[in-house]
């Protein structure tokens, strides 16, 4: 005897889930069709010694899928991708479409020499290199806490 009755169906949200749009994919296992996808990738900043390096963790894209930019004292990085995959047989065909982008924008340090830039793609890994200014004098100023 069962004192409730209900199915899985009933309980899933008929709304976005705002986890889903967080991570930018769904997290149940059923097939997107025709979904946008807009995923935001890991980003690591360092400051070294006499640059800035920013990565990024880009698995599945090649270099040619990706563009960075400088605009207004901020450096871009962004990508755009179209998916297709087809099954076909006898019978019957199946085609499916996803399209993906991304877009992260950084606002540069007055101390990076945005002439002096060197970016390079390895094994799923986007590594950007920004020279600092040699000439840059830091205005720093310690205030007193009352």
């Amino acid at each position: 005897m069962k004192l409730f009755k209900w199915n899985i169906s009933d309980i899933k949200p008929k709304f976005p889930n705002v986890i889903e749009k967080f991570l930018g994919k769904k997290i149940t296992n059923e097939a997107a069709n025709n979904e946008y996808v807009s995923v935001v990738p890991s980003v690591n900043i360092a400051d070294v010694d006499k640059a800035f390096e920013v990565s990024l963790a880009l698995p599945g894209l090649d270099k040619k899928d990706v563009k960075i930019e400088i605009q207004n004292d901020s450096l871009i990085v962004s990508s755009e991708k179209q998916y297709e995959k087809e099954d076909k047989n006898k019978n019957w065909m199946r085609r499916e479409y996803a399209y993906a982008s991304f877009q992260r924008k950084f606002q540069l340090p007055e101390s990076a020499d945005q002439d002096k830039i060197q970016a390079e793609m390895k094994n799923g890994v986007l590594l950007i290199k920004l020279a600092k200014k040699s000439d840059y004098i830091e205005n720093k100023k310690q205030i007193v806490i009352e």
